[in-house]
């Protein structure tokens, strides 16, 4: 088997490795296996398409996605139901857990006439908890549907269930919100050309479809508007939100990273840049160390880090939001309003930076992971069902 160093650091040659082994077995549950390292490996390559080939060949030999290495000894057996998709369609929590966890994934395709199967599916592996690990999008709507069925059957406690995954869609999120004290969520609204009600400009605009950035323009008036329309479709459906302002007073703008793991927050990450659009990919802090000890003072110490009315508004979001598990991003004002950015179930936390770096970030993400470790273990013990 690949592991996840020799398929970062060689993703072409992993992928040859991979595809040579499939054409030399004959043996279908080794075929799955090889198809769901392909679905990995060639998304790393970029080659989304070929990626979602393999998922479904892999799908259709065995709907579980097992662990490649089984620990001798696990404390706890988790059940992870996903959607068919890229990286980013579901919560990639096996790089959160270590293997004190025991992780089977199960793939729901939606299809109804494969519902009994994998509730029997589920049962069978007799997991403490299950988690329906399948991030908010509007297309996925009858596959979550479908995994909250199959996790309520299962007898387990269910982690992200009770239909509250849908609910934190960009565009209604302000109503979910609403009412908090310090927290300004910008208005947001799904709209197709012509626009005839959108927010007052400028304003941010993607394809409902689009993730990490991808294709997110801020349009100062209607002509650009019309102009971004042209190139990326007239036919799509945006998001259109009101753009707000949060730079801090020295001009860098800064993005925090928050997990919400059993209502309580814990710091994922800051990216400080001198531009509103910021991604930790894009804000190159390993090149900028003082902000570099920002992060750490943030992380190490989120509550003396912000003021007391931050501190209220994420208590106030974790109780409004209500799931077991799920990430924010998020900017501050000046005055201490926190701006909400994004509410995402299907963010990644890892702890793979390089420590000479980042020494500060391994304590951090440590505490995340015994966190979901004591959720998991708490809901197992008091066997009920909590979200479902």
């Amino acid at each position: 088997m690949l592991d996840f160093t020799e398929i970062s650091e060689n993703p072409l040659l992993a992928r040859r490795i991979l595809e040579r082994r499939l054409r030399e077995t004959t043996d279908l549950a080794d075929q799955a296996v090889q198809h769901y390292q392909l679905w990995e490996v060639c998304q790393v390559c970029g080659d989304e398409a070929t990626a979602l080939q393999h998922l479904g060949a892999a799908m259709k030999l065995d709907p579980v996605q097992r662990p490649l290495k089984r620990a001798p000894v696990s404390a706890r057996r988790l059940v992870v139901l996903n959607a068919p998709g890229s990286f980013q369609a579901n919560v990639p929590v096996a790089i959160l857990l270590d293997d004190t966890t025991e992780i089977d994934t199960v793939w729901v395709s939606g299809d109804p006439a494969e519902q009994e199967m994998l509730i029997r599916i589920v049962k069978n592996l007799r997991p403490d908890a299950v988690l329906i690990a399948i991030a908010e999008d509007e297309r996925q709507a009858k596959v979550i549907a479908q995994a909250e069925t199959i996790a309520a059957a299962s007898g387990a406690p269910v982690l992200n269930g009770g239909g509250r995954i849908g609910r934190v869609a960009r565009s209604l999120v302000p109503m979910l919100l609403s009412g908090i004290p310090h927290v300004l969520v910008p208005e947001c609204i799904v709209a197709r050309k012509p626009f005839e009600v959108i927010p007052p400009f400028p304003v941010l605009i993607r394809p409902v479809s689009s993730h990490a950035g991808n294709q997110l323009k801020c349009v100062a008036d209607r002509a650009a508007l019309d102009a971004y329309v042209r190139i990326a479709g007239a036919d799509t459906a945006y998001y259109v939100t009101r753009f707000v302002d949060y730079a801090s007073l020295d001009g860098l703008y800064r993005k925090y990273r928050i997990v919400f793991v059993d209502g309580v927050a814990y710091p994922v990450h800051l990216a400080i840049h001198t531009d509103w659009a910021v991604w930790y990919y894009n804000a190159k802090m390993e090149d900028h160390p003082d902000r570099r000890a920002e992060e750490a003072r943030f992380m190490l110490d989120m509550t003396g880090y912000f003021p007391r009315s931050v501190s209220a508004a994420l208590s106030g979001i974790g109780e409004a939001v209500g799931l077991d598990y799920f990430g924010l991003d998020f900017g501050v004002l000046n005055d201490g309003t926190l701006v909400v950015f994004e509410i995402e179930t299907g963010m990644i936390v890892h702890d793979r930076d390089p420590a000479d770096i980042y020494p500060y970030k391994s304590a951090c993400i440590t505490r995340i992971r015994k966190a979901f470790e004591a959720m998991i273990d708490r809901r197992a013990s008091a066997g009920n069902c909590h979200g479902a």
